[in-house]
């Protein structure tokens, strides 16, 4: 792996990042998060494809806006995930504030153009923006023209992460660590705690005005056409879709088991890392491979699910069964063995590749009907989106883990058939030979002993003794 922050002054490497790099990145990083994106999910609480159809066209809406700053205008687009925005700012190589100062200046544009298109279309525009600085491992993972990931692994993205999504305001927060760096006079203390000056906020918009991110958003304010949402129901497994074949006009949507795979304790891990020079930083890059790849391969080759991206040291798939009918039980009890399955590739990639690392798997499961299309830009660069409640619940699972783990979500778990719901609802993730057995599968060893031994059967009736 190499390792070369220097080259980062290259404008829009980033996301031509090869698979066989990773870089020492540091930088301000930005994550928007658009509010009202929960609401758009339902109508009168139920998930109905005017709802879905409502809900793709204002991320489709916001997603455009944001693109203009993809591969240069002082910021990288790094991520999109459902309502979230994740993005680098790099430049000037070596300032800290003046880097925080662009991100700031970026956020406040971003919400301009928000207000700016959302007014024109009939959209809620509000977002609330959270920026930290550091060191982060940045590296793309992934193969295949619409399967690659560009991440960013430490601390700094994932503080700007959590404090996007520790609050309901509007507006743009910083870290403790951003405070620390930021100018002179740039934040202030309001109703016992520490903000923005808005004065500060103003003089960094004029000063970095992102001409194209303004030229982008009154376009698409001024653009009356909408894209049309058409669903259809896709062939399973939900492993053959190509995301190279679906766009507005060719999205599906069907009921599906959203899964969310963290790797917990990876970013204290990966500071770490950082910390102890260039051999502990190959080693990270060398398990965060080994395992997203692994994880990867057993949600399409095992289970034939469908991988929607990687989020930073997430990975968020979709496993869905019933051929013409949605089967719900029967795709949470899939999603379950997919987790098991999971934890087996886990702790084999961790002997393989002989670590000690302080991590384990955390797995959030939820159900529900969910479309999945492309966004955003044409081609290339559009964007791989699976938005439903679903996937929203699904996370939310995730993250209330504690270390390692599963849950299901309040979905999930109410459809669940009795064992699943008994061994999964919350609790310790077990191997996928443990959890075969428990739910009584065709793969599981026991399963196979007795197909080959049918007086080993628990309820087998004695055999006679022969008399002579």
């Amino acid at each position: 792996m190499a390792l070369d922050s220097a080259t980062l002054a290259k404008r829009g490497l980033l996301s031509r990042m090869p698979l066989s790099e990773a870089f020492v990145v540091e930088g301000a990083h930005l994550y928007g998060q658009l509010l009202d994106f929960e609401d758009l999910v339902a109508d009168e609480g139920q998930e109905t494809e005017s709802a879905h159809r409502r809900l793709l066209r204002f991320l489709n809406m916001h997603y455009r806006v944001w693109d203009s700053i993809v591969d240069g205008d002082d910021g990288d687009r790094v991520d999109y995930h459902g309502a979230r925005l994740h993005a680098v700012v790099t430049s000037p190589v070596g300032d800290p504030a003046a880097q925080i100062e662009r991100a700031v200046a970026l956020a406040r544009k971003l919400t301009e153009a928000a207000r700016k298109v959302g007014s024109a279309h009939g959209f809620p525009s509000r977002i609330r923006f959270g920026i930290d600085h550091g060191k982060c491992v940045a590296m793309t993972t992934g193969r295949g023209a619409h399967e690659k990931d560009t991440l960013f692994l430490g601390r700094p993205a994932n503080h700007a992460a959590k404090l996007v999504a520790s609050g309901s305001e509007q507006g743009i927060f910083l870290t403790d660590t951003a405070q620390n760096r930021v100018g002179a006079g740039a934040v202030r203390k309001h109703a016992g705690k520490m903000t923005l000056d808005e004065a500060y906020v103003q003089i960094a918009a004029r000063k970095y005005p992102f001409e194209k991110l303004d030229r982008t958003a009154t376009e698409i304010a001024l653009d009356p056409s909408d894209p049309m949402f058409r669903f259809k129901r896709p062939t399973l497994p939900l492993s053959t879709v190509k995301f190279s074949e679906l766009s507005p006009a060719n999205s599906i949507r069907m009921g599906m088991a959203s899964i969310f795979a963290d790797i917990d304790g990876f970013t204290n891990f990966v500071d770490q890392s950082i910390l102890g020079g260039s051999e502990k930083i190959r080693e990270a890059v060398k398990i965060v491979h080994v395992i997203r790849e692994e994880l990867n391969s057993v949600l399409k080759e095992d289970f034939g699910g469908k991988r929607v991206r990687f989020i930073g040291d997430c990975i968020h798939g979709c496993v869905a069964e019933g051929e013409r009918v949605d089967d719900a039980a029967k795709s949470v009890r899939e999603a379950a063995l997919c987790a098991s399955a999971m934890r087996s590739s886990f702790d084999l990639c961790l002997e393989i590749v002989r670590s000690d690392a302080a991590i384990d798997l955390a797995v959030g499961i939820e159900y529900g009907p969910t479309p999945m299309t492309r966004l955003g830009h044409r081609g290339d660069d559009s964007v791989r989106c699976a938005a439903s409640r679903a996937t929203i619940e699904a996370e939310r699972t995730q993250q209330a883990i504690e270390h390692g783990g599963v849950r299901l979500g309040a979905v999930a778990a109410a459809i669940a058939d009795p064992a699943v719901r008994k061994h999964f609802s919350a609790g310790q993730l077990m191997s996928f030979d443990s959890a075969s057995d428990l739910l009584w599968t065709a793969q599981a060893p026991a399963v196979q002993i007795l197909r080959s031994e049918p007086a080993a059967r628990s309820h087998a009736a004695p055999r006679k003794s022969s008399r002579r």
